[in-house]
């Protein structure tokens, strides 16, 4: 649990910047007409990609309207991941466009409920809030990611009002719409699994499980993260919608309740794949070897505490890692990557 810990907070929990109880009143008044219609800008690549899918399919399930404006060309990625699933959810209008030019935002029509999941820095995010702030029932959902905060060491998890780099983009994108008095929330994934993604997650583990070859690890392999269900984060950010008081003008973290270590990774895919658990420990610290391994996560510990979603949100995950972990398996043999041939000397340790 977070007791003893302290960060850039108050007693109660809430960051330093919350809205006062007289401000979230003023969003929730702002964004309390039911939604009908919700647009979703979906990037075009990434580890994002596919929760534009899975929260469209989530929201529909609501009764709302769902539009995907999304990102790239239609003809280079329909047949592909996420996207190529778009035909098969019923009610779900995508529309394919750029995002950042306003001519074309302005041929849109309104939205109740807007979410980022598209930009990570104000010059993509800017066009669209602006294309939409000032109209009436409008919420704005920005999908943000915990990478943004500091990196602390020394006193794990990363909880909402710990520090965030100035540096990063979604930063200047978070102060952009508190200047603006959006009705806002911010949600901050971390590392996302499940059906249809478009980034590697499990995937490079079972590339080398199921070929029995060893699993390049970090140091002592006891680094902590937290893998999310991409159902439990869509799940997260529709408990949002539509301008929920308790989620206006707030940062919420996207997460498992349960981490796992990078060791524990490879061992729970084995177990499940019926294999063995072959670990290869590197230097992540020595020059060139986490990028040489192609290790997909940070080197040390990076996972967060989901229970702020829980208590105001009342979200809960229906997923962990450990249970999902036979499905994950199946899923990469169906998808026929264990008969691609695969060369891991680059990788070696």
């Amino acid at each position: 649990m977070l007791g003893g810990m302290t960060s850039n907070r108050t007693l109660s929990g809430q960051p330093l910047h919350a809205p006062t109880r007289t401000r979230r009143a003023a969003l929730a008044r702002r964004a309390a007409p039911r939604a009908e219609h919700v647009l979703i800008s979906n990037t075009k690549s990434g580890g994002h990609a596919f929760l534009g899918l899975h929260l469209a399919q989530r929201l529909l399930e609501q009764g709302h309207e769902v539009t995907i404006l999304n990102a790239g060309s239609k003809e280079k990625l329909e047949k592909n991941g996420p996207f190529a699933e778009y035909a098969n959810v019923k009610g779900l209008e995508v529309v394919w466009g750029d995002a950042t030019d306003s001519s074309f935002l302005e041929s849109l029509k309104p939205y109740d409920v807007v979410v980022e999941n598209n930009g990570k820095d104000l010059d993509t995010c800017k066009p669209l809030i602006d294309a939409f702030k000032g109209r009436k029932g409008t919420q704005y959902i920005f999908i943000a990611s915990a990478g943004a905060y500091k990196p602390d060491p020394n006193q794990p998890p990363l909880v909402e009002g710990d520090p965030r780099k100035e540096s990063a983009g979604h930063v200047a994108v978070e102060k952009y719409i508190e200047q603006e008095h959006l009705p806002y929330t911010v949600f901050q994934p971390l590392y996302i699994y499940g059906p249809h993604t478009a980034k590697d997650c499990e995937q490079w583990f079972l590339d080398r499980i199921l070929r029995d070859e060893p699993v390049p690890v970090p140091g002592n392999g006891l680094g902590l993260v937290t893998l999310s269900h991409v159902a439990d984060v869509a799940a997260m950010v529709a408990a949002a919608v539509p301008g929920k008081p308790a989620a206006l003008g707030q940062h919420f973290n996207v997460c498992s309740d349960r981490a796992v270590t990078h060791a524990g990774i490879v061992h729970i895919l084995a177990e499940a794949a019926g294999r063995e658990a072959r670990l290869a420990p590197f230097d992540a610290e020595e020059t060139g070897k986490l990028k040489a391994t192609g290790f997909p996560f940070r080197p040390g510990h990076f996972f967060a505490s989901s229970d702020k979603a829980k208590r105001e949100l009342g979200w809960k995950p229906e997923h962990t890692f450990t249970q999902d972990a036979a499905e994950l398996v199946e899923a990469y043999k169906a998808s026929g990557r264990l008969d691609q041939e695969m060369d891991f000397s680059g990788g070696s340790v």
